[in-house]
């Protein structure tokens, strides 16, 4: 239990004392809205309910009745809210010894008992570019997957790919007619031979809808590519390995991995099956020569699962999907990160499978995220014209080095440049709430200042120049150093200062912060805090002096610094970000 647990806990018991009754939660505490009103509060409004007062008499009640002493150093009734105060000491020395002993652990919880989560993210399909949108979906589940993991779940992170169906027709037709230019890729690297498939795929869709002879000829060479003919299968597994080479390079540059690998091509037979075998059962039904699952019985879409040429759709794969995730892993729940486009079909999806299997009731969730966006314009990969994920990565890269340009002590100026790229990207995309569409900006994001990941790395690494200042390695034996920072010698209520108290009950939030992202399954809630963390304290160090301080006072508020640095680190390091120690 984390210090402001037990000190919300220790309120709660308080009114319970004063009330002869165990009735308050914790929980049951909020924040108020300005700091002047207090540090925590409770709403009267179902207390009155049951003691026959009104809110705001309640309130009055029992701000002559609770106990004050420990961690509570003053209570007043604001309307039908009673506001406590917290003794600001005992505050700052239960929370920053408890983040200068726990140091990377401090937030970490094991509220899900050691629970298995399978986290479904990334999905990018081969012969396909890899675009923005993709970005934001793994960037999305890989945080998703460490903030569940932070909160005490087992995470089994997976990735459903998409390696047959008609794009990879369209692609493979796009080759034929690119035949001179597929020979000069075999001896080029990943990145050229996948930026080539991207515009194989967009040939290919894009004579799909204007011509139909062509289209008839895509679709001929679709059925090759299922039945696995020999005059294709040699050109499919070629491309297929070209896509997942170049897809498990950007996964490692974007420091994520993945415990399984689940592709189409080895569920969409099990799919069909799963849908046939529940025909009997009435689960499914056929219709025109097809075999449909009638959501109108549920309030939702029918969908075809089997078409009239007897393939099964991408709802009969998820069948075979589902039964393969339960069989293998069987977890107490599957969170798949798609789209919104693909609200109404995951509603459909999540129904058959309970039908199909009763076991899988309420363990599956559709988590739906914003559409990205360049601020320049629209993406579309049919047109040829898609913002791919690396190309964002790599101006990033460009645009930072040239900020970093007069930086020629910098040592390994190309491996720093690189961290700080990924979190101008990472946090610009994680700051937004995850069902906000988003409008990307690469000037935003790469600033060193606002709410960006350039700024937050920058205020760690300012932390970690002042605590180099304080604490000099010794130029001779008799050199005087700044005393270790113990949490034991460190003189807490030397931290008087308003600011000071602000930072103290910010970092206290932090676990709670935490939980929140969890419980939300959205990343968004601890990117905020962050920002705000940092921003308090770059605008204490800006009004308050830390190094030119009287030696107990320093040393207090190094410990409040490193403190915010700590924390920093912790959160930035479940958004997937790295600090960097010089900028």
């Amino acid at each position: 239990m984390s210090t402001l647990d037990k000190i919300k806990q220790n309120i709660a018991d308080s009114i319970n004392a004063a009330l002869k009754q165990q009735i308050v939660q914790s929980a049951d505490l909020v924040y108020p809205p300005k700091p002047e009103f207090g540090d925590i509060s409770l709403p009267c409004y179902n207390l009155a309910k049951s003691f026959k007062k009104s809110p705001v008499e309640m309130a009055e009640f029992l701000v002559g009745e609770v106990a004050l002493g420990g961690t509570i150093s003053g209570t007043k009734a604001i309307g039908p809210f009673i506001n406590f105060t917290f003794n600001k000491q005992t505050l700052a020395q239960g929370v920053l010894s408890e983040i200068a002993l726990a140091k990377n652990q401090y937030g970490l919880n094991d509220s899900g008992g050691g629970q298995k989560i399978m986290v479904e993210f990334a999905h990018p399909n081969t012969h396909k570019a890899f675009h923005i949108g993709h970005l934001r979906n793994i960037l999305t589940g890989e945080a998703v997957s460490r903030i569940l993991q932070a909160n005490g779940y087992k995470i089994i992170r997976a990735n459903y790919q998409g390696d047959i169906g008609l794009h990879i027709a369209k692609c493979l037709w796009g080759i034929g007619q690119l035949a001179t230019e597929y020979k000069e890729m075999v001896g080029q690297g990943v990145k050229a031979k996948a930026e080539f498939l991207g515009r194989a795929y967009a040939l290919g869709s894009k004579f799909y809808e204007e011509d139909e002879q062509i289209k008839k000829e895509i679709v001929e060479l679709n059925k090759k590519i299922y039945s696995q003919d020999k005059s294709v299968k040699r050109l499919y597994q070629t491309t297929r390995k070209w896509s997942l080479d170049y897809f498990g390079g950007i996964y490692k540059r974007l420091n994520t991995k993945f415990d399984r690998l689940y592709f189409e091509s080895e569920v969409f037979q099990r799919g069909r099956e799963v849908v046939l075998e529940n025909l009997e059962k009435q689960i499914f039904k056929k219709s025109d020569g097809a075999v449909i699952f009638e959501g109108e019985k549920y309030g939702l879409h029918t969908r075809v699962f089997i078409n009239s040429e007897g393939n099964p759709t991408y709802e009969a794969k998820d069948m075979g999907l589902a039964k393969l995730q339960f069989a293998e892993f069987n977890p107490a729940k599957i969170i798949h990160l798609v789209g919104p486009e693909q609200v109404e079909y995951f509603k459909v999806i999540i129904k058959a499978l309970e039908l199909i299997l009763p076991e899988t009731k309420g363990r599956e969730r559709h988590l739906p995220y914003g559409w990205v966006r360049l601020k320049a314009g629209k993406m579309s990969s049919r047109l040829g014209n898609v913002v791919l994920g690396e190309w964002l990565l790599d101006e990033a890269k460009t645009e930072i080095l040239k900020i970093m340009k007069g930086k020629r002590s910098l040592k390994n100026k190309d491996e720093v440049a690189e961290k700080i790229a990924l979190a101008a990207v990472k946090y610009s995309i994680l700051k937004s709430g995850i069902n906000t569409d988003i409008a990307f900006s690469l000037e935003e994001s790469i600033s060193f200042s606002g709410m960006s990941g350039p700024y937050l790395q920058y205020t760690c690494a300012r932390i970690g120049s002042i605590m180099k200042k304080a604490n000099p390695k010794p130029q001779t034996s008799s050199a005087k150093q700044i005393p270790s920072l113990k949490p034991q010698k460190i003189t807490y209520n030397n931290l008087t200062e308003p600011k000071e108290n602000g930072i103290v009950n910010k970092l206290a939030r932090y676990p709670e912060m935490v939980r929140l992202a969890a419980e939300n399954y959205d990343p968004s809630e601890l990117a905020k805090y962050l920002f705000e963390l940092a921003q308090g304290f770059n605008d204490y160090y800006h009004a308050v002096p830390v190094l030119k301080a009287k030696t107990e006072i320093k040393q207090a508020r190094l410990a409040l610094i490193m403190a915010v640095k700590q924390t920093l680190a912790n959160g930035l390091e479940l958004l997937g970000i790295e600090t960097v120690e010089e900028m």
